[in-house]
């Protein structure tokens, strides 16, 4: 958020938005002192921020009463030992999200806590920094941890070959490496309620943007070390995070358990490659276990081999008959592959 070209220009009316928000009393005349302007100056600062959206006011020159604009800021540095995440919502971040439209702010209320919680339980790392910034279109929060990094995190405890794949793993929810005090559901559920929702960690991105399937990127220009979660939401979206939840939820008679996911395949193809042998399959299977419904997601998959679609549509059916498996966006080379090997299942 930048309020002026000045840095001293920067600082008065940050002193400024942040008095607001702490409703210090006799804040004209409290700036007066710490930066020696003239009251004069100081009400041009105030009427510059309120032209900016940052701040509102109401009431007579003499009487006037400022609030917080539609523009809203806030950034800070803590330390993870010890940190609450809801501690850190409510006393440091709370005016961002305030006034917001009822399904937004709980959107906003869960992806700021689940990624948070995400960095103090699991990061290993000793800071995070967040920012949250709201204006008259969207909402976005960036929390960055100093850990050891997300995708490395996962492939060490889970034994994975490659970090990459731990993000086909992130993408089937129900992940954690901590089964004893997470459900690994956070991530799931936060990177479908936002609009637009990335993981950034060494070279490869996780993203999941509303109405897209997830993707990933082998090679960002820009390593991140550590964890680099960014979430945003626009202002108008008629998104409601309870659905988000049914969506992927069972029956009453199901206690409403997360029991449905949808695997991304494309996520198992590396640079060049083909998804042709039962290796193959078996990562995309992995985990799926833990589910009754699961929907294989061909969207950008040409085609498969024999042998990976027999291990998943023979094999696999056979020895799991509790799970329902449904391909779906399949290409026709797909469809003859997936179709022959379930004309084998006798």
């Amino acid at each position: 958020m930048k309020f002026a070209n000045t840095k001293r220009s920067q600082e008065v009316r940050q002193f400024l938005v942040n008095g607001v928000k702490a409703n210090q009393l006799d804040l004209a005349h409290a700036a007066m002192a710490k930066f020696g302007l003239t009251r004069q100056a100081i009400h041009a600062h105030f009427a510059a921020l309120v032209k900016d959206g940052f701040l509102a006011s109401s009431g007579s020159t003499k009487a006037r009463v400022y609030q917080l604009g539609i523009k809203r800021f806030h950034d800070g540095l803590f330390k993870l030992k010890g940190l609450e995440e809801s501690e850190v919502y409510s006393s440091d971040f709370s005016e961002i999200f305030n006034g917001l439209p009822k399904e937004i702010a709980n959107i906003c209320h869960y992806g700021f806590t689940e990624m948070l919680n995400n960095a103090i339980d699991h990061s290993e790392g000793t800071e995070v920094y967040i920012h949250a910034e709201r204006t008259p279109d969207f909402v976005s929060i960036a929390i960055v941890d100093n850990g050891e990094g997300i995708f490395n995190h996962i492939a060490r405890l889970l034994k994975l070959h490659n970090p990459r794949e731990s993000i086909l793993e992130l993408s089937k929810g129900k992940l954690t490496t901590d089964p004893r005090n997470h459900t690994g559901q956070g991530i799931f559920f936060s990177s479908r309620a936002f609009d637009e929702f990335f993981i950034f960690s060494g070279d490869l991105v996780f993203t999941h943007a509303d109405g897209s399937g997830i993707d990933f990127l082998l090679h960002n220009e820009n390593s991140h070390q550590g964890t680099r979660v960014v979430m945003k939401i626009a202002l108008n979206s008629e998104r409601v995070l309870r659905t988000v939840f049914d969506s992927f939820s069972g029956t009453e008679d199901e206690d409403y358990a997360f029991n449905k996911t949808v695997v991304p395949v494309k996520l198992a193809l590396y640079e060049g490659g083909q998804l042709i042998s039962r290796s193959q399959a078996k990562r995309i299977l992995n985990r799926v276990d833990r589910f009754k419904t699961v929907l294989l997601d061909f969207k950008g998959v040409g085609s498969i081999g024999q042998a990976f679609a027999d291990e998943v549509f023979r094999v696999f059916i056979k020895q799991n008959p509790q799970i329902t498996i449904h391909p779906i966006n399949e290409s026709l080379e797909v469809k003859k592959m997936i179709k022959a090997a379930q004309s084998n299942l006798g």
